[in-house]
């Protein structure tokens, strides 16, 4: 494997001038070239599951990506029920207007990058098993100034390839009315066609090219990667199973007495609402069968009160789960950080993801430190996480791929369990309540107009965007939550 070193993708934030400390924090190094990753391989190899998966990720962690499905834009060009002989690398005329397509979806890549400089990276969601296709993204997109990687899916298990024709092929628009069987057969010739042509990529042919082959699953082949960017690609793709469905119960602790107080951090115990809500969630996991699923919590004192009341052995510690640090705004109400620190309220409201509080963390690092839990989650079949509303508000943001201006304003109300389950490309979100009363703890998005009007009050003007990266100028890079993790079995 070979590995070399390039710049990230930049991040874009409003620009702010202020005295003293820079105030934002930026997810990866700046002017990174743009990026298209192309698919490549037979269809029902689970390409396009591997390219939602991955722009979820990337979203994730700051680098703005979009999937480019070139089925869909086919069907929007030439039209649906295109029968499997449309495919036959022999057939003139449906070769060419494949071709025609995929020039179409290229353009609209290079368009999609002109539109917005935060733009990074945009996956190709296509067959691409020639090496005419594959040269005709490489004649496009390296002029434009996009790196291109590969990315190729194989296959050789039978039975998976047919469940992946069942569960996700024959619901597309191309097989809408059909009877199930036909529709099969026709796919299934449609893959022969592409297996007369199929060029799979290898060293002695593509040793210039940037890409990852991913065989059956388990097995990867990595070349020439460029960049922080497709090297975190590379690092997700070997985490996922993409043959696992990991269903996700989440829930905050049991109220606590801070949350009574309306103050922010601190390590507290539970309230008697809280108590009550824990043994309700107890009794729940024991009505649906679930004491035997893994429990991951914080190691903070509401999380392991919470997790006292419940039935299940299985309970494992993670620093990295414990909430968003306050830094000097600990203990403190909303209103009280509004009094005592203006300036740090209103610019916190300008930009709530990249805000990192006085000596404390930003929304930014807590995703950072999460990425581990994310891995280890994308493994599982089953488990409750116990934490904390912000850490939550991150691990939602991820399975329901949220953006993040979203991700800190999702509403993660008290003694609730949130329920998430894997659908198609995506996620299910579903709420759980007990009817345990409890505060209210979540604080609207403020509108631009409101957010303008303080910062002309408190004289904080914009220009030029200063941002920090993990590290801020008194060298502080946030919590210790950032340090390694230690597990601790109960």
């Amino acid at each position: 494997m070979s590995i070399s070193s390039s710049p990230g993708p930049r991040r874009h934030s409003p620009p702010i001038i202020v005295q003293g400390r820079e105030r934002y924090t930026r997810s990866l190094p700046m002017n990174c070239p743009k990026q298209c990753y192309a698919m490549v391989g037979l269809p029902a190899r689970g390409k396009s599951y591997i390219a939602h998966r991955l722009a979820r990720y990337l979203n994730w962690i700051g680098t703005k990506s979009k999937v480019f499905n070139v089925g869909q834009y086919r069907r929007e060009l030439v039209g649906v029920n295109m029968s499997y002989d449309y495919y036959d690398p022999f057939n003139t005329t449906g070769a060419q207007s494949r071709r025609m397509v995929a020039s179409h979806v290229l353009d609209t890549i290079i368009e999609w990058f002109k539109e917005d400089p935060d733009n990074a990276v945009a996956i190709l969601d296509a067959t691409n098993t020639t090496r005419d296709r594959r040269d005709l993204i490489l004649e496009r997109c390296p002029p434009e100034g996009i790196q291109v990687m590969f990315i190729e899916s194989v296959l050789d298990d039978t039975f998976i390839e047919e469940r992946n024709i069942r569960e996700h092929k024959l619901r597309c628009p191309d097989y809408q009315g059909c009877d199930p069987d036909d529709a099969f057969n026709d796919f299934s010739k449609r893959i022969e066609n592409y297996k007369k042509a199929y060029e799979t990529l290898c060293l002695n042919l593509d040793r210039e090219l940037s890409f990852i082959r991913v065989s059956n699953i388990t097995q990867f082949h990595i070349n020439n990667l460029l960049g922080t960017v497709q090297s975190k690609s590379a690092y997700f793709l070997m985490n996922i199973r993409p043959h696992t469905k990991t269903t996700l119960y989440l829930s905050r602790h049991g109220e606590s007495q801070f949350n009574e107080l309306a103050k922010i951090g601190g390590d507290t115990n539970l309230t008697d609402n809280g108590v009550r809500y824990a043994k309700k969630l107890g009794k729940f996991l024991q009505e649906n069968n679930l004491t035997d699923i893994p429990v991951w919590t914080s190691i903070m004192k509401r999380t392991i009160e919470t997790c006292s009341h419940l039935p299940n052995q299985n309970v494992q510690r993670y620093k990295c789960l414990n909430e968003i640090d306050a830094g000097r705004c600990d203990g403190l109400t909303y209103k009280e950080i509004e009094e005592t620190y203006p300036e740090e309220f209103a610019l916190r409201d300008l930009d709530k993801y990249n805000y990192r509080y006085p000596q404390g963390e930003s929304y930014q690092d807590v995703c950072c430190r999460l990425e581990p839990i994310i891995m280890d989650l994308e493994k599982q079949d089953q488990v409750l996480l116990i934490c904390h509303q912000a850490v939550l508000r991150c691990i939602v943001g991820y399975f329901l791929n949220l953006s993040t201006d979203e991700i800190p304003y999702i509403k993660i109300p008290l003694h609730t369990v949130i329920k998430i389950t894997p659908v198609a490309y995506g996620c299910e979100k579903e709420e759980i309540s007990f009817g345990v009363e409890s505060s209210v703890t979540h604080r609207d998005k403020q509108t631009q107009e409101s957010i303008e009007r303080r910062l002309l009050a408190l004289d904080i003007s914009h220009g030029d965007s200063s941002f920090v990266s993990h590290e801020d100028m008194n060298g502080h890079s946030g919590n210790n939550n950032i340090i390694s993790d230690h597990v601790i079995k109960t």
